[in-house]
């Protein structure tokens, strides 16, 4: 073999380390903690990622600093090259995975999730009711449970470090946690945004004339139901969270509410409402007094009727 086809390979092994595509699709390769390299170069090959021993050690001798074996996930994609992916490890550019938490999921639903959730460790620890706000949030791949709900717990709480002190004040809401278990109500009453400040001040102007909240959604959080399924005699169970029945707040939140359910609370429309009913069209009708309360019930039952859901 001549010394200029000698050469002629050298360059052309070199060079296709820095520009030969090494997969022929995105992928995402997990690298375990103390995993050594040929354990690791034999996972690559059986994921149909082709890497001989020969090009993974002279690939590490072209990285920008010494090549270690770094754990957690990353990203292949279809263009990334053998000296890609080794600086991908070596820099630690971890991909990330999303989390989701929904404005108006409960804690047994957060709890389900969590534990679905791939690439989390560890255990879920006890799940307080409207602690968390609802958001999408970034993990790596043997992140802990309870560290992603430590995330959680501090967005939720910045809202409060944000506007505690310049909410209309009332002698209903004096706490953090009367703010989550009100904002917990309109979170799971309200579907439309601008009408959540609206329910807010309803909740509030019958609190001010000692009425009964009469929430089927605090009914229905006690007795794990859908508020559609509620019948008479549920309405008249006796648990705390039946606000039919009893006076005031429930004791707890019954989800977690997002950060406009708990604005709504924190700055509420000042309006002489006492009562809503659905629309039908994913709003409500608000009244002032319970004959236009009658009117707007059957109004709702007219739409029902003529959409076809009596």
């Amino acid at each position: 073999m001549t010394v200029s086809l000698c050469f002629y390979l050298i360059v052309s092994f070199i060079n296709s380390i820095f520009t030969k595509p090494i997969s022929n699709e995105d992928r995402l390769i997990i690298i375990k903690k103390n995993i050594n390299e040929t354990t690791f170069l034999n996972y690559l090959n059986q994921n149909e990622i082709k890497v001989s021993k020969i090009q993974w050690h002279i690939s590490k001798l072209f990285t920008k600093n010494k090549f270690v074996l770094k754990h957690g996930e990353f990203l292949i994609t279809k263009n990334n090259s053998l000296i890609d992916i080794l600086e991908k490890i070596n820099n630690n550019i971890v991909y990330y995975r999303k989390f989701t938490l929904i404005e108006g999921t409960n804690s047994e639903e957060l709890k389900n999730k969590l534990i679905q959730t791939p690439g989390l460790v560890g255990e879920v620890p006890y799940l307080s009711e409207g602690k968390f706000k609802p958001d999408t949030y970034l993990y790596k791949w043997g992140d802990s449970k309870s560290s992603l709900l430590k995330k959680m717990e501090i967005e939720q709480n910045k809202i409060f470090e944000n506007h505690w002190r310049k909410r209309k004040r009332n002698k209903f809401i004096n706490s953090k946690l009367d703010v989550l278990i009100l904002a917990s109500i309109i979170e799971k009453e309200g579907k439309k945004s601008e009408e959540l400040k609206n329910i807010s001040s309803v909740f509030l102007n019958r609190l001010d004339k000692n009425m009964k909240l009469q929430s089927d959604v605090t009914v229905a959080y006690a007795l794990n139901k859908k508020g559609n399924d509620l019948n008479t005699l549920d309405l008249k169970s006796k648990n705390y969270f039946n606000t039919y029945r009893y006076k005031g707040l429930p004791p707890t939140p019954i989800c977690y509410p997002g950060e406009k359910a708990i604005l709504a609370v924190l700055y509420p429309n000042n309006t002489d409402y006492l009562y809503f009913v659905s629309n039908g069209k994913g709003g409500h009708r608000f009244s002032k007094n319970f004959s236009e309360h009658k009117k707007n019930i059957k109004l709702w039952i007219k739409d029902l009727k003529k959409n076809g859901k009596n």
